[in-house]
């Protein structure tokens, strides 16, 4: 069973693979696994604060549509558009 204070994406790459992130506040964890399953980024012993600031980055960089209002930022710009 999950932790209500983990949070999983699925981030997908330009070449169409995608991966997950995990992370979790309570926990002090990031992780991304490859679609097979495998960890390639692990960071552990986080402060909640690392956390949030890491997810907020990740989503405000990796989310085309807001998800809610506290992780995206409202500017309209972006750069990988044409």
């Amino acid at each position: 069973m999950t932790n209500s204070k983990t949070r999983i994406w699925t981030w997908k790459q330009a070449g169409g693979s995608k991966l997950k992130v995990v992370s979790n506040i309570k926990k002090g964890i990031i992780q991304v696994f490859t679609e097979n399953g495998d960890c390639v980024l692990e960071k552990k012993n986080l402060t909640p604060d690392q956390v949030k600031l890491i997810e907020q980055q990740f989503l405000s960089v990796v989310t085309k549509k807001p998800i809610n209002n506290q992780y995206h930022q409202k500017d309209s710009f972006d750069p990988m558009v044409a």
